[in-house]
């Protein structure tokens, strides 16, 4: 089956102006909803290439968010399913991880990926009403089932996820380095092989769980999974935007 980048949210290229509250950015992957937000305590605010960041390079911007916000588009896009892959990447900086962060999410029975409060662990929680879909901790802290520890921090931050369903369910989540910090098969399958809706980002439908810091991209790869390779170069692209000079 053909690769499909069908989400690509890039704040750190946007050109809205400074300062100015978030109303709408447009996917600039093959599918090309316009993520939006109209109501005002729960946009995120811009911050334009050339304002002070403490993590990235001036020639880039990105979308400062305070916890409560999210934004959403009208249509839910499922991936993954039975006998289906997706990658999911998602890269943010001046993260605070006080409390969980839901970094892309579905409205429907609250399916979510995100951070666990504490910044060392992978959260999620399938699309089902039952047990199995119950939200489940993936632990970065521990080498169990990993190749190194992560503790997610304030500098530029990247969560990469990839899921195989096409024969022995497979799903990985890597750190920016590339590195993987979880096997959130072997850890705990349940719920993993079903599909799972998008229609919000940056945080809970209804504004809470939201991320605490600055986005910079969401990626969303439907019947792709990504290579530690091709990870790394996601990674290796984020780092620069921090140590690019104008």
């Amino acid at each position: 089956m053909a690769t499909t980048r069908q989400l690509q949210i890039s704040f750190f290229a946007s050109d809205d102006t400074n300062n100015s509250a978030k109303t709408s950015e447009t996917s600039i992957g093959t599918i090309t909803d316009a993520f939006t937000q109209s109501t005002a305590s729960k946009q995120p605010v811009q911050k334009s290439a050339g304002n002070a960041h403490s993590s990235i390079g001036g020639a880039f911007s990105s979308a400062l968010c305070d916890g409560g916000d999210t934004m959403s588009t009208g249509t839910t896009r499922s991936i993954g399913g039975t006998s289906s892959s997706y990658s999911i990447i998602i890269a943010w900086t001046n993260g605070d991880y006080t409390n969980d962060t839901w970094l892309i999410s579905g409205t429907s029975n609250d399916a979510h990926w995100g951070i666990k409060a504490g910044g060392t662990d992978v959260i999620y929680a399938a699309d089902g009403t039952k047990a199995s879909a119950a939200e489940r901790d993936y632990p970065t802290n521990s080498t169990a089932n990993s190749t190194v520890s992560h503790t997610f921090g304030s500098d530029v931050e990247m969560l990469a996820i990839t899921l195989d369903n096409t024969g022995i369910l497979e799903c990985n989540i890597y750190n920016i380095d590339g590195r993987k910090i979880a096997d959130a098969a072997a850890v705990n399958n349940a719920g993993l092989g079903v599909a799972f809706p998008i229609d919000h980002i940056i945080g809970k439908s209804d504004g809470t769980k939201g991320l605490n810091g600055e986005i910079l991209d969401v990626i969303v790869s439907n019947d792709k999974v990504y290579s530690q390779d091709e990870i790394k170069a996601f990674g290796r692209r984020y780092k620069g935007l921090k140590d690019f000079i104008t």
